[in-house]
């Protein structure tokens, strides 16, 4: 079933899904009276949504200068590696601008139950997005870019 799903789903998509799973996840909370997030914590959710704005938009206009796809359904449409910019630190700052987004949201919700969120976008990208991604940017620039992986976290 989850190899279906592989590079399927928009990761827009799943970011959705988890926004509404945080958003549930904070009625629960609500209605079982849990703990609320402390304010100091609240406070961050502009910054993050600030900072997730200048990831997404620095990642696009790398791939922008390099001329290469942005389409997460077709990676193997990829013209050129880039490893330059944001992507010296992160193989995949597009998704980090996503996750930061959701953790915004979850601050937002003022729920610490809804971070579980987080964790479920997480796991997806990875098994659904970043791997299958991986495989195929392994086959199509092999060395070069099995070295910009041993240099280069994929999240942070």
């Amino acid at each position: 079933m989850l190899k279906r799903l592989e590079l399927l789903v928009p990761p827009p998509l799943w970011l959705l899904l988890c926004v509404a799973m945080a958003y549930g996840l904070a009625q629960i909370s609500e209605q079982w009276s849990w703990q609320i997030l402390p304010l100091a914590l609240v406070k961050l959710q502009w910054p993050l949504v600030m900072l997730a704005a200048f990831i997404a938009v620095a990642s696009l206009l790398g791939f922008a200068r390099n001329h290469t796809t942005i389409n997460p359904h077709h990676p193997e449409r990829s013209k050129h590696l880039v490893i330059e910019g944001l992507y010296r630190y992160s193989r995949n700052p597009m998704y980090l601008s996503l996750l930061l987004l959701l953790i915004a949201w979850c601050l937002h919700l003022q729920a610490g139950l809804s971070l579980v969120s987080c964790v479920v976008f997480v796991a997806l990208i990875n098994r659904l997005q970043i791997l299958p991604e991986e495989k195929v940017l392994t086959q199509q620039f092999n060395e070069q870019y099995l070295q910009y992986c041993r240099n280069v976290r994929r999240w942070l």
